[in-house]
């Protein structure tokens, strides 16, 4: 992924194309699905720490955890570039790539961890809510921050919100999407973030069991390195806009 990030100065489109293409959909070396191996290597580890596991179809678990690394993309981008210039158009983009790919219903996964990572932003490490006065603000100033910059991103990018077209309505939830990830807490592998995304990546697959500390751990491990990877991706990149 790192060679991505040596480029010349790219559009935010072609840089996002290359790297669902390359490293996400089609990471093909070789003549082999070298992100087909990455995911049986992934899954086998978390199976050999719970047995359990094994029930879980494998097909299933590569479909969920490419939508969270869409999700972990997107946030890295956010978090690496801030500004709607860049954010809004990469989430645009987004959509639009996996509409024409046949991927919709990736996008509709995505919106699941998205929700997750907008929790993230008024919990503590434990999982806990922020309590008491401070907490309480705390969480009051977050919620309107992300109220008032989707207010005022869909002034800008979206059309009459009383005759809105279906492109309005896609917009509309991209622009909420990126508003979601404003505080993400999800800087460490052994935050809140990573722990709660995990967890809900092991609900989505069908885990109706309590996964034992170490598969686990495994599991949010690979959360984190899907993370890590992207903001590696992305580090050095030259975007024009």
């Amino acid at each position: 992924m790192g060679l991505l990030s040596r480029e010349p100065s790219v559009s935010i489109n072609e840089f996002c194309q290359k790297f669902y293409d390359s490293q996400i959909f089609n990471p093909i070396i070789g003549g082999t699905d070298v992100g087909l191996v990455f995911w049986q290597h992934a899954y086998n580890s978390v199976a050999e720490a719970d047995e359990r596991f094994k029930k879980i179809d494998f097909s299933k678990f590569q479909e969920e955890a490419n939508a969270l690394r869409m999700e972990l993309f997107a946030l890295a981008w956010m978090q690496r570039f801030k500004e709607e210039q860049y954010t809004l158009p990469q989430s645009f983009f987004t959509i639009s790539y996996l509409q024409e790919t046949n991927r919709a219903q990736i996008w509709d996964i995505m919106g699941d961890y998205n929700q997750e990572v907008a929790k993230s932003a008024t919990m503590r490490d434990t999982g806990e809510k922020f309590a008491g006065p401070l907490g309480r603000a705390r969480i009051a100033q977050i919620h309107s921050l992300k109220v008032n910059t989707f207010q005022r991103w869909s002034k800008a990018y979206v059309g009459n919100k009383d005759n809105m077209t279906a492109e309005d309505e896609a917009r509309a939830i991209c622009i909420a999407r990126v508003a979601n990830r404003i505080g993400a807490n999800i800087n460490r592998g052994d935050c809140v973030g990573i722990k709660i995304l995990s967890g809900r990546l092991a609900e989505r697959v069908g885990c109706d069991f309590l996964m034992n500390s170490e598969a686990f751990f495994r599991l949010a491990g690979i959360t984190s390195g899907l993370y890590e990877g992207a903001k590696e991706a992305i580090k050095n990149v030259n975007i024009k806009i």
